[in-house]
Protein backbone atom coordinates (compact mmCIF):
# COMPACT_ATOMS: atom_id res chain seq x y z
CA UNK A 1 0.00 0.00 0.00
CA UNK A 2 1.72 3.33 -0.61
CA UNK A 3 3.19 5.22 1.94
CA UNK A 4 1.57 8.23 1.51
CA UNK A 5 -2.07 7.16 2.06
CA UNK A 6 -3.66 8.24 4.83
CA UNK A 7 -7.00 6.90 6.97
CA UNK A 8 -8.34 10.21 7.16
CA UNK A 9 -7.94 11.19 3.99
CA UNK A 10 -11.57 11.61 3.41
CA UNK A 11 -12.00 13.75 6.62
CA UNK A 12 -9.86 15.82 4.96
CA UNK A 13 -12.11 16.30 1.53
CA UNK A 14 -14.85 16.84 3.95
CA UNK A 15 -12.93 19.29 5.79
CA UNK A 16 -12.24 21.52 2.86
CA UNK A 17 -15.29 21.22 1.60
CA UNK A 18 -17.52 22.22 5.17
CA UNK A 19 -19.47 19.38 4.69
CA UNK A 20 -19.01 17.32 8.12
CA UNK A 21 -20.87 16.02 10.82
CA UNK A 22 -19.66 17.75 14.34
CA UNK A 23 -17.70 14.90 15.53
CA UNK A 24 -16.00 14.52 12.25
CA UNK A 25 -15.24 18.34 12.23
CA UNK A 26 -13.54 17.31 15.34
CA UNK A 27 -11.22 14.92 14.63
CA UNK A 28 -10.11 16.73 11.26
CA UNK A 29 -9.47 19.71 12.80
CA UNK A 30 -6.93 18.14 15.27
CA UNK A 31 -5.68 15.80 12.70
CA UNK A 32 -5.21 17.88 9.65
CA UNK A 33 -2.01 20.44 11.08
CA UNK A 34 -0.40 17.57 11.84
CA UNK A 35 -0.41 14.83 8.23
CA UNK A 36 1.04 16.33 5.22
CA UNK A 37 -1.15 13.55 2.85
CA UNK A 38 -4.45 15.52 4.36
CA UNK A 39 -3.16 19.24 4.17
CA UNK A 40 -2.04 18.49 0.51
CA UNK A 41 -5.73 16.57 0.05
CA UNK A 42 -6.99 20.21 1.75
CA UNK A 43 -5.08 22.10 -0.84
CA UNK A 44 -6.14 20.50 -3.43
CA UNK A 45 -9.92 20.10 -2.70
CA UNK A 46 -9.23 23.91 -2.15
CA UNK A 47 -7.89 24.41 -5.77
CA UNK A 48 -10.88 22.85 -7.56
CA UNK A 49 -13.68 24.66 -5.71
CA UNK A 50 -11.55 28.28 -6.10
CA UNK A 51 -11.29 27.03 -9.88
CA UNK A 52 -15.22 26.14 -10.57
CA UNK A 53 -16.03 29.95 -8.54
CA UNK A 54 -13.63 31.58 -11.00
CA UNK A 55 -13.77 29.78 -14.19
CA UNK A 56 -17.08 28.50 -14.25
CA UNK A 57 -20.68 30.62 -14.90
CA UNK A 58 -22.48 30.46 -12.54
CA UNK A 59 -25.93 28.13 -13.22
CA UNK A 60 -28.60 26.03 -11.81
CA UNK A 61 -28.15 22.56 -12.19
CA UNK A 62 -31.23 20.76 -14.29
CA UNK A 63 -34.32 20.48 -12.07
CA UNK A 64 -34.56 17.01 -12.35
CA UNK A 65 -30.48 16.70 -11.59
CA UNK A 66 -31.01 19.41 -8.55
CA UNK A 67 -34.21 16.58 -7.45
CA UNK A 68 -32.08 13.83 -7.98
CA UNK A 69 -29.64 14.76 -5.33
CA UNK A 70 -32.03 16.49 -2.95
CA UNK A 71 -33.54 12.88 -2.45
CA UNK A 72 -30.09 11.22 -2.10
CA UNK A 73 -29.66 13.94 0.97
CA UNK A 74 -32.64 13.56 2.18
CA UNK A 75 -32.28 9.86 2.59
CA UNK A 76 -28.72 10.00 4.43
CA UNK A 77 -29.07 9.14 8.16
CA UNK A 78 -28.43 12.08 10.13
CA UNK A 79 -27.18 12.27 13.81
CA UNK A 80 -27.91 15.05 16.27
CA UNK A 81 -24.58 15.19 18.30
CA UNK A 82 -25.50 15.55 22.51
CA UNK A 83 -25.16 19.80 23.33
CA UNK A 84 -21.41 19.60 24.65
CA UNK A 85 -18.72 22.22 24.78
CA UNK A 86 -15.51 20.59 23.37
CA UNK A 87 -12.36 22.16 24.60
CA UNK A 88 -9.74 23.86 22.50
CA UNK A 89 -7.34 21.08 22.63
CA UNK A 90 -9.53 18.19 22.99
CA UNK A 91 -8.08 15.30 22.01
CA UNK A 92 -8.62 13.41 18.63
CA UNK A 93 -11.72 11.45 18.00
CA UNK A 94 -11.51 7.65 16.65
CA UNK A 95 -13.38 7.61 13.54
CA UNK A 96 -16.44 5.22 13.37
CA UNK A 97 -17.25 3.12 10.72
CA UNK A 98 -20.74 4.51 10.51
CA UNK A 99 -19.59 8.23 10.06
CA UNK A 100 -16.75 6.99 6.88
CA UNK A 101 -20.28 5.18 5.31
CA UNK A 102 -21.88 8.50 5.68
CA UNK A 103 -19.44 10.85 5.14
CA UNK A 104 -18.50 8.89 1.79
CA UNK A 105 -21.76 9.36 0.46
CA UNK A 106 -22.26 13.23 1.24
CA UNK A 107 -18.93 13.51 -0.97
CA UNK A 108 -19.53 11.41 -3.23
CA UNK A 109 -22.75 12.89 -3.73
CA UNK A 110 -20.96 16.57 -3.48
CA UNK A 111 -18.38 15.39 -6.15
CA UNK A 112 -20.67 14.15 -8.80
CA UNK A 113 -22.44 17.42 -8.71
CA UNK A 114 -19.00 19.32 -8.68
CA UNK A 115 -18.15 17.43 -11.78
CA UNK A 116 -21.91 18.65 -13.88
CA UNK A 117 -20.58 22.02 -13.36
CA UNK A 118 -17.32 21.81 -14.42
CA UNK A 119 -17.82 19.51 -17.71
CA UNK A 120 -14.38 18.38 -18.94
CA UNK A 121 -11.15 19.96 -18.77
CA UNK A 122 -8.73 20.45 -15.53
CA UNK A 123 -11.08 20.62 -13.45
CA UNK A 124 -13.31 17.76 -14.56
CA UNK A 125 -9.82 15.99 -13.99
CA UNK A 126 -9.44 17.23 -10.44
CA UNK A 127 -12.64 16.44 -9.47
CA UNK A 128 -12.75 12.77 -11.10
CA UNK A 129 -9.49 12.45 -8.39
CA UNK A 130 -11.39 13.38 -5.25
CA UNK A 131 -14.12 11.30 -6.58
CA UNK A 132 -11.33 8.83 -6.78
CA UNK A 133 -10.35 9.35 -3.14
CA UNK A 134 -13.97 9.04 -1.71
CA UNK A 135 -14.78 5.83 -4.23
CA UNK A 136 -11.38 4.40 -2.20
CA UNK A 137 -12.44 5.45 1.65
CA UNK A 138 -15.65 3.36 0.76
CA UNK A 139 -14.40 0.53 -0.29
CA UNK A 140 -11.75 0.74 2.74
CA UNK A 141 -14.91 1.27 5.15
CA UNK A 142 -16.40 -2.32 2.98
CA UNK A 143 -13.24 -4.00 3.83
CA UNK A 144 -13.45 -2.68 7.79
CA UNK A 145 -17.17 -3.54 7.83
CA UNK A 146 -16.45 -7.00 6.70
CA UNK A 147 -13.14 -8.17 8.77
CA UNK A 148 -15.47 -6.89 11.92
CA UNK A 149 -18.03 -8.69 10.93
CA UNK A 150 -15.62 -11.88 10.53
CA UNK A 151 -14.19 -11.14 14.38
CA UNK A 152 -17.80 -11.08 15.64
CA UNK A 153 -18.44 -14.41 14.12
CA UNK A 154 -18.18 -17.55 17.40
CA UNK A 155 -16.70 -19.84 14.37
CA UNK A 156 -13.95 -17.49 13.32
CA UNK A 157 -10.25 -19.27 14.54
CA UNK A 158 -8.11 -16.59 15.91
CA UNK A 159 -4.34 -16.82 16.33
CA UNK A 160 -2.40 -14.01 18.12
CA UNK A 161 0.72 -13.60 16.96
CA UNK A 162 3.77 -12.64 19.23
CA UNK A 163 7.26 -12.00 19.31
CA UNK A 164 9.95 -14.10 20.74
CA UNK A 165 10.21 -11.71 23.57
CA UNK A 166 6.07 -12.31 24.00
CA UNK A 167 4.91 -9.12 22.63
CA UNK A 168 1.40 -9.18 20.81
CA UNK A 169 1.96 -7.81 17.29
CA UNK A 170 -0.94 -9.19 15.37
CA UNK A 171 -4.01 -11.27 15.38
CA UNK A 172 -4.91 -13.59 12.89
CA UNK A 173 -8.91 -14.26 11.91
CA UNK A 174 -9.97 -17.28 9.50
CA UNK A 175 -13.15 -19.37 8.76
CA UNK A 176 -13.51 -21.50 5.87
CA UNK A 177 -13.80 -18.91 2.86
CA UNK A 178 -12.35 -15.71 4.40
CA UNK A 179 -9.57 -14.28 6.71
CA UNK A 180 -8.10 -10.81 8.23
CA UNK A 181 -5.22 -9.59 10.24
CA UNK A 182 -5.51 -7.40 12.73
CA UNK A 183 -2.30 -5.63 13.16
CA UNK A 184 -1.48 -3.93 16.71
CA UNK A 185 2.51 -3.30 16.54
CA UNK A 186 3.48 -3.58 12.78
CA UNK A 187 5.33 -0.96 11.65
CA UNK A 188 4.04 0.78 8.52
CA UNK A 189 5.42 -0.67 5.23
CA UNK A 190 6.97 1.14 2.53
CA UNK A 191 5.33 0.33 -1.04
CA UNK A 192 8.54 -1.68 -1.78
CA UNK A 193 8.08 -3.90 1.18
CA UNK A 194 4.95 -6.10 1.87
CA UNK A 195 3.79 -8.38 4.95
CA UNK A 196 3.47 -11.74 4.36
CA UNK A 197 0.88 -14.58 6.79
CA UNK A 198 2.19 -17.95 6.64
CA UNK A 199 0.79 -20.83 7.34
CA UNK A 200 3.19 -22.47 10.07
CA UNK A 201 1.51 -25.82 10.57
CA UNK A 202 3.45 -27.83 7.90
CA UNK A 203 6.86 -28.63 7.91
CA UNK A 204 7.83 -25.76 6.00
CA UNK A 205 5.79 -22.37 6.20
CA UNK A 206 3.66 -21.67 3.48
CA UNK A 207 2.51 -18.19 2.04
CA UNK A 208 -0.78 -17.57 2.69
CA UNK A 209 -1.54 -14.08 2.05
CA UNK A 210 -0.27 -10.25 1.94
CA UNK A 211 -1.30 -7.46 3.27
CA UNK A 212 -0.07 -3.77 4.34
CA UNK A 213 0.15 -1.54 7.14
CA UNK A 214 -0.52 2.27 6.83
CA UNK A 215 0.79 4.42 8.70
CA UNK A 216 -1.70 5.38 12.05
CA UNK A 217 -3.90 2.89 10.98
CA UNK A 218 -4.64 -0.24 13.34
CA UNK A 219 -7.88 -0.98 10.96
CA UNK A 220 -8.58 -5.11 10.37
CA UNK A 221 -6.49 -5.87 6.81
CA UNK A 222 -8.54 -8.41 4.78
CA UNK A 223 -6.99 -11.34 3.03
CA UNK A 224 -7.26 -13.46 0.01
CA UNK A 225 -8.06 -16.50 1.77
CA UNK A 226 -9.26 -20.41 1.19
CA UNK A 227 -9.98 -23.54 2.67
CA UNK A 228 -6.86 -25.09 2.44
CA UNK A 229 -5.26 -21.46 4.54
CA UNK A 230 -8.25 -22.12 6.72
CA UNK A 231 -6.89 -25.73 7.76
CA UNK A 232 -3.63 -24.51 9.45
CA UNK A 233 -3.99 -23.70 13.07
CA UNK A 234 -0.21 -21.99 13.69
CA UNK A 235 0.47 -18.70 11.96
CA UNK A 236 3.16 -16.34 11.18
CA UNK A 237 3.80 -13.10 10.31
CA UNK A 238 7.05 -11.61 8.22
CA UNK A 239 8.35 -8.37 6.03
CA UNK A 240 9.46 -9.00 2.55
CA UNK A 241 10.61 -7.18 0.29
CA UNK A 242 8.89 -6.41 -2.98
CA UNK A 243 5.11 -7.50 -3.78
CA UNK A 244 4.63 -10.84 -3.27
CA UNK A 245 5.35 -13.94 -1.27
CA UNK A 246 8.39 -15.14 -1.36
CA UNK A 247 8.29 -19.38 -1.30
CA UNK A 248 9.91 -19.13 2.16
CA UNK A 249 10.09 -16.08 5.37
CA UNK A 250 13.25 -14.16 4.88
CA UNK A 251 12.61 -13.32 8.50
CA UNK A 252 9.66 -14.18 10.76
CA UNK A 253 8.23 -11.47 13.10
CA UNK A 254 5.76 -13.48 14.43
CA UNK A 255 3.50 -16.38 15.47
CA UNK A 256 1.25 -17.84 17.20
CA UNK A 257 -1.41 -20.79 17.24
CA UNK A 258 -5.36 -20.86 17.10
CA UNK A 259 -6.54 -20.41 20.63
CA UNK A 260 -9.04 -23.52 21.71
CA UNK A 261 -12.42 -23.30 21.78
Amino acid sequence: MNGDLCAHEELAVGWAMHSLEPDDEAVARDHVPTCDTCQRTVQATQEVLAGIGGAVPQEQPPPRLRAKLMEQIEHIPQEVPAAQHTPRHAAPIPLRPQHRRRTGRVLLAAAAALAVLAGAGYLGVRVNQLSDQVTASEARTNDLNKALSLAADPATNRAILRTGSGDEVAVVLSNPTSGAVLPSNLKPNDSGHVYVVWGASTKAPVPLAVFDVRAGSTDPQLLAWSSDAHKHTTFAVSLEPGRQAPPKPSEVLAGGQVAPA
